[in-house]
């Protein structure tokens, strides 16, 4: 809930703010939901590290390796990143390069699962030669 508010705190002056000054100075619309974002995303910080390590708890309790985890982990840190970079170019009326960050999260996310996908086909191999 705090966190909530935090966001809301800064998202909606700094969305009123480059909403405001869009027509007269979009570098400087930019630049505040620029900061905005990194304000928002280092208050996130402490949530996503309690999350992380319940996540942690919960794979270990379930016997899932760190390796996986990790995986996982990055996958959907990937996800996040792309998104929100994606997002920022397209307010910035740079729809290309939106569609860039999304290309491109889509194939690092790929890349970071790709110890995932091993796993899942080694064990569909194993269980068709086994059976």
């Amino acid at each position: 809930m705090e966190l909530l508010i935090k966001t809301a705190a800064v998202c909606v002056p700094a969305a009123l703010i480059a909403g405001a000054l869009k027509k007269d100075s979009p570098v400087m619309s930019m630049l505040i939901a620029l900061a905005a974002v990194c304000v928002i995303t280092f208050s996130a910080l402490g949530a996503v590290r309690e999350i992380s390590a319940f996540v942690g708890d919960v794979a270990e309790e379930a016997g899932v390796s760190n390796a996986v985890l990790a995986a996982l982990l990055k996958t959907v840190g990937i996800a996040l990143i792309a998104r929100v970079a994606s997002d920022l170019c397209r307010d910035a009326g740079l729809g290309a390069a939106a569609s860039a960050c999304e290309l491109a999260g889509t194939a690092g996310a790929l890349y970071a699962a790709l110890p995932l996908m091993r796993g899942v086909f080694r064990m569909i191999r194993e269980l068709l030669w086994t059976s």
